[in-house]
């Protein structure tokens, strides 16, 4: 009997969907998600970069070493969707074990959480902290007595979802973040 390739490859994206739903951790605890702004690049590439002269430090010389001037940069090759998210996560709240397909500046504007990579190595971020996350595998816990409150600036490609639901790593179950 001979079976049409495609259809063998629809059973396999099948079979790899469903183990993936199947071994994702769970959002728990999310208060509210919602979404302040959704908009597209019009452009096939951004390349935009900032420098801003600082004023001079006390007892510095000039000409010291990167002291006097800021620099930022920001380059999205291919089309982008731009999406800004405020949410909100209950004491012992987590996010699951999760990606993204791009890349998204996170600000908290309350409370504490611990921030895990894929290695399970922990970052405790605290009100007024700002991180960076990219496509690698990650995880977070609101540790605070409150409720956390965070807002997000993802680049993403476009057309993707900002989330994409991971299986726990090894090392997770050891510290209880499953």
């Amino acid at each position: 009997m001979h079976i049409p390739a495609r259809f063998l490859v629809a059973i396999c994206v099948l079979a790899c969907a469903v183990a993936g739903v199947a071994l994702a951790t769970p959002v728990v605890g999310l208060l509210f998600s919602n979404i302040l702004a959704n908009g597209n690049t019009t452009t096939p590439e951004i390349f935009t970069r900032a420098r801003v002269a600082l004023p001079p430090v006390a007892g510095q010389e000039q000409g010291d070493d990167d002291n006097n001037e800021w620099t930022g940069m920001l380059f999205l090759h291919g089309p982008t969707n731009v999406e800004v998210q405020d949410f909100g996560y209950a004491v012992n709240g987590h996010t699951g074990w999760h990606s993204h397909p791009g890349m998204l500046a996170f600000t908290l504007i309350s409370g504490t959480i611990e921030w895990y990579d894929a290695n399970c190595n922990k970052t405790v971020y605290n009100t007024g902290d700002t991180f960076t996350e990219n496509t690698a595998t990650h995880y977070f816990r609101n540790v605070g007595a409150a409720p956390m409150h965070g807002m997000v600036t993802y680049f993403l490609a476009k057309g993707q979802p900002r989330r994409i639901d991971q299986p726990a790593p090894a090392c997770a179950a050891a510290l209880g973040l499953e």
